[in-house]
């Protein structure tokens, strides 16, 4: 409950900057439109490509496993690479702005842009590591049994700590993609310590505004019938789009008074010192 209470205020307080600046929202909504389009040329050029493959198999009497062709590793590689370039590309965005809003500035959508475009070379080395690493880690997590498993997930949660703050680094600091990494693994450890549990969790609140969500599902059929089912259906799913945007927005805006938090010891006027700084808390 005291994690719930404080993802709530951190919410609550980061909405704040969010309605002032509506804009930031577009960031989002930007990523997962470019994600879409990616995906869906990226996945059909494979299909196309693996057809020869496919058939060959078929031909031959045996069963196609497209885990185990190259060119499908290589094409799930390249999604991977593609997918990270453009969430980071639209986060160092968005936290250019958030970071601007929080200490009083003036910037707009345009130049979020421009600083990302800015930085977009050291964000597409970014992306070559990170989905380097999720592949690595994505395989043997498959290969391995249970305990090898529990390990590469562990390994997993400290890697997504170490790069908390490498988005903001990447906006900000004109640094390596190596730097930015051990840049952002050494604001976390100075700032929050190297055992540490989660003080909050925005997913926790994801959940809860979900709800309603169901709840207009439900009462739409309830209402309609199997029109109202179907009707229901496409409101959730308009309604879980916007909240995702919502959320995406808030967590950029909290990623970056955090970094603000974590490298001067400045608390943004929109949030509370205390709140800030029990972000995350010692292992007992």
């Amino acid at each position: 409950m005291g994690k719930f209470s404080r993802s709530w205020q951190l919410v609550r307080q980061s909405f704040a900057i969010l309605r002032s600046d509506k804009q930031l929202m577009l960031f989002p909504v930007l990523s997962a439109i470019a994600c879409f389009i990616v995906t869906a040329v990226i996945a059909t050029g494979g299909a196309f490509l693996m057809l020869p493959a496919r058939a060959a198999a078929i031909a031959a009497g045996e069963q196609f496993n497209p885990n185990q062709s190259p060119m499908f590793m290589f094409g799930l590689f390249t999604l991977y690479v593609v997918n990270y370039f453009v969430i980071v590309f639209f986060n160092v965005a968005l936290v250019g702005v958030a970071n601007s809003r929080l200490m009083g500035g003036t910037w707009t959508f345009r130049d979020g842009l421009e600083l990302a475009w800015a930085r977009k070379g050291t964000i597409l080395q970014w992306a070559f590591v990170a989905a380097t690493v999720g592949v690595i880690l994505k395989t043997l997590e498959e290969r391995l049994g249970l305990i090898g498993r529990l390990i590469m997930r562990i390994i997993g949660i400290a890697w997504t700590l170490a790069c908390y703050f490498v988005v903001p680094v990447l906006a900000f600091e004109d640094l390596s993609p190596l730097q930015a990494f051990k840049r952002s693994s050494k604001l976390f450890r100075d700032t929050w310590g190297e055992k540490v549990v989660g003080g909050f969790s925005l997913s926790l609140v994801s959940m809860l505004l979900m709800l309603p969500g169901f709840g207009l599902w439900i009462a739409a059929a309830v209402v309609g019938g199997l029109n109202g089912l179907l009707i229901g259906m496409l409101l959730m799913i308009l309604y879980f789009l916007l909240l995702s945007v919502f959320m995406s927005a808030v967590g950029g805006i909290f990623n970056a008074a955090l970094y603000r938090y974590a490298c001067f010891k400045q608390v943004p006027p929109a949030f509370s010192h205390d709140l800030i700084a029990s972000a995350w808390a010692p292992k007992s």
